[in-house]
């Protein structure tokens, strides 16, 4: 899938090319922080919002992560249309701005034991905007580092947003494991957990001094609309959407709900010390995930990206879904190290190749709002969705992983009708 004709290659200087990858990656990495500060600290703030005693609690938590992923596509719309006016450039620091600003909320918000039911109500609501944040942001990163790189290098380029989408989940852990380190459990569910959402907005304002020496992009995306993009980029929108799918799906699967499981499955067999030792396994894990994302851009560029992204769904097909079915007895950290280095060799083939092979697939008046509209819908449908549909069916364990697998099968079947391009062959 790919109708984008080759751009011309203008250069710019090396300091030019270092701070380009440092602004279109850093704000990346603020804004997947702040989100996986709340999937990595909703076990212990959802007492917080919502009535101790229920039960439920984590499910209408992860419920509101997954409304994040759902409000995703209108943030691609509205930020898809600014991008077209005030440049991806904007777009980026504003996106990110209006996601810490949610942070910044989160941070200071009073709790159910103050303010009764509105408390969950302000946690639905920053959620609805994070999502329409993180919706803007995606498209407009994607698309600045694929305009700004080098020819020849666009995949090593592109993989640094999967690189900082890794790494913020990774500061997000070892915020954590700081955490479980210096208090107990019950002190981070009583204020921990906005020392995390604080360290996310401070972050954010970061971004305006970044700014300042963020390169501009080659071209001003055009001033796209959904009606422009539905009549002619359909096709490859349907192909993002699908090529999406199960890529997503087993992200999320990996770096949101396995970790959590495990973590809680070791604290109930061996207390704090277990807990501890799990997050380390998990946070090394997700160290390696992210160095590897720019060996795998790296490689798109010498192969081509379709190979890597077969690779992704032919491997995915035969481990993920196992991996899953164990996830709640890796209690072991040499254990779970293991098996999640396993995945995430193999998702690698996926993360590091998606985000150009996506903005390869539109032609440039298309790009931004393209890769982040369809993005955004196969997050929404099947990426932010995994945490709540695990925990949902938790009791027929082998109904996540088949459901895994299949959209992981259908990754494939998109990789596999993917056009053949050259790797020379350039945005």
């Amino acid at each position: 899938m790919n109708s984008a004709a080759p751009a011309p290659d203008v250069g710019q200087p090396r300091a030019g090319v270092t701070w380009a990858l440092l602004g279109g990656s850093f704000p990346n990495l603020v804004q997947w922080y702040n989100l996986y500060a709340f999937a990595v600290f909703a076990p212990f703030f959802r007492t917080e919002f919502f009535d101790p005693s229920d039960g439920g609690s984590l499910i209408y938590v992860y419920a509101i992560f997954a409304l994040t992923f759902v409000m995703r596509p209108i943030g691609s719309w509205i930020f898809g249309r600014i991008a077209g006016r005030r440049g991806l450039r904007f777009t980026l620091v504003s996106s990110v701005l209006l996601m810490s600003a949610g942070s910044a909320v989160l941070a200071i918000s009073p709790t159910q034991s103050h303010v009764g039911a509105w408390s969950a109500g302000i946690l639905l609501l920053v959620g609805a905007v994070q999502g329409i944040a993180t919706g803007g942001e995606y498209g407009a990163s994607a698309v600045y580092l694929a305009d700004v790189a080098a020819r020849g290098r666009r995949g090593f380029s592109s993989s640094f947003q999967t690189a900082t989408i890794v790494a913020g989940q990774v500061l997000a852990q070892a915020t954590l494991l700081i955490l479980l380190s210096v208090v107990d459990r019950a002190q981070i569910s009583a204020w921990g957990w906005r020392v995390a959402f604080g360290l996310g907005a401070l972050a954010g304002v970061m971004t305006l001094v970044l700014a300042r020496r963020m390169p501009s992009e080659r071209t001003r995306p055009a001033a796209a609309g959904l009606a422009d993009l539905f009549r002619d980029g359909w096709r490859p929108l349907l192909w993002v959407v699908l090529m999406t799918s199960g890529g997503t799906a087993a992200f999320y699967t990996f770096t949101v709900t396995v970790p959590s499981v495990s973590r809680e499955a070791a604290f109930a067999a061996g207390g704090s010390d277990a807990e501890r030792a799990s997050t380390t396994a998990i946070l090394i894990a997700m160290i390696v995930l992210m160095l590897l994302q720019p060996v795998g851009g790296a490689m798109s560029d010498r192969i081509g990206r379709k190979p890597l992204l077969v690779f992704f769904g032919a491997a995915g097909v035969v481990v993920i879904g196992p991996a899953v079915m164990i996830a709640p007895g890796l209690t072991a950290p040499s254990t779970l190290f293991a098996v999640m280095l396993v995945v995430f060799v193999v998702l690698t083939g996926y993360l590091a190749t998606n985000t150009i092979a996506k903005a390869e697939a539109f032609p440039p008046a298309l790009r931004a709002l393209g890769v982040g509209f369809g993005y955004a819908v196969s997050n929404s449908l099947f990426g932010g969705t995994a945490p709540l549909l695990y925990h949902a069916t938790a009791t027929v364990p082998w109904l996540f992983s088949a459901y895994v697998t299949v959209l992981v099968a259908v990754t494939l079947a998109a990789a596999l009708v993917m056009r053949t391009r050259a790797p020379s062959t350039e945005v």
